[in-house]
């Protein structure tokens, strides 16, 4: 996942215009309002669903990685595709949690509900889905074919290592080989 940050970020420096910096809180307040689920959305229950989750304590470690690679690869915007594409890598990680949090029936995470345990699994998993389709929509909006194929090939990975996990769920002699294949998906 760390490579995949550091070569969005060395993309965006190529194909940036190196717009004027803006100071970096409003690039993590927009980075906010990107994987927060707005009012236009008509679904009231992903709504709810995905605003519950996304503001449940997570420290978006991976969108701030992202922000951060970007601007020490030299892309100085602040605001636009690397907010955006940040968001990407925040929702997808998002969509993963869902997902992970079902297959592994889980009820908290870091000590508050899962979204499953409170809408159910199917509902959970739909939502998660939601978060990824988001994320190809800013990916499209963002109109860089190469990056669109990263993070759609990721997003493969990381559930080729879902399904990958599922299938091993519970074996206690797990061969350390399937074990970093897993890990490495993810």
């Amino acid at each position: 996942m760390f490579f995949l940050i550091f070569i969005i970020a060395i993309l965006l420096r190529n194909r940036s215009n190196f717009i004027s910096t803006t100071p970096k809180l409003k690039a993590i307040a927009k980075l906010e309002s990107q994987v927060t689920i707005s009012n236009d959305d008509k679904n009231t229950r992903i709504k709810k669903m995905s605003n519950y989750h996304l503001n449940s304590g997570g420290k978006r470690l991976r969108a701030l990685l992202t922000l951060g690679s970007a601007k020490l690869a030299g892309y100085d915007s602040f605001g636009k595709r690397d907010v955006s594409l940040s968001a990407c890598v925040e929702l997808i990680h998002s969509a993963t949690l869902l997902h992970d949090d079902v297959i592994d029936e889980s009820d908290l995470r870091r000590g508050i509900k899962t979204t499953n345990a409170l809408w159910g699994n199917q509902s959970s998993i739909l939502v998660g889905d939601y978060l990824l389709s988001r994320c190809f929509e800013i990916m499209v909006d963002d109109g860089d074919l190469e990056i669109l194929k990263l993070l759609s090939s990721t997003s493969a990975k990381i559930a080729q290592g879902e399904v990958l996990q599922l299938q091993h769920k519970g074996e206690v002699d797990m061969l350390e080989e399937t074990y970093f294949k897993i890990i490495t998906a993810k």
